[in-house]
């Protein structure tokens, strides 16, 4: 895992901060974006580098994949092995509140998943399905992710 400082590339256009946190990522590797696509997690990723990174972009609260995509699994390790298997990402970046980027690969980030997501319900409109989901950014995260990178 290693440590991206974002501060210089933070931009407030987009009142999603998933998606603002995304955009900074892009300027820091030279891609200019100003609007957001959604990305079938199978198919593509966030970011898709030359180099061979397929990167996703997780920040703040942020959802694994739509509960839709998780049909027949019950559990957070059924969620988690369709996801680990299917995704076409082979590198994360989290994006933390203050700009720092820390970007993890596959092993590191089912790591980060395990410590820090848990199993939610899909609204009614959703059918109610199981997703994973992290909440909010806590002290304990950001202990571990620096611990990681230090």
């Amino acid at each position: 895992m290693y440590k991206i400082d974002l501060t210089a590339y933070a931009n407030t256009d987009n009142s999603n901060a998933g998606i603002c946190r995304e955009w900074a990522l892009c300027r820091y590797f030279g891609i200019e974006r100003n609007s957001h696509d959604h990305q079938n997690y199978k198919e593509a990723s966030d970011i898709e580098l030359e180099d061979g990174r397929n990167i996703s972009v997780k920040s703040r609260d942020f959802t694994l994949m739509s509960g839709s995509f998780a049909i027949g699994c019950k559990t957070f390790e059924g969620i988690w092995r369709r996801y680990y298997k299917t995704c076409h990402s082979n590198t994360w970046a989290y994006i933390t509140e203050d700009w720092q980027c820390y970007v993890m690969n596959k092993k590191e980030f089912s790591k980060f998943i395990h410590l820090f997501a848990h199993v939610v319900k899909e609204s009614s409109k959703c059918h109610y399905l199981p997703k994973i989901r992290a909440r909010k950014e806590t002290i304990a995260r950001r202990a571990w992710l620096e611990a990681q990178v230090a």
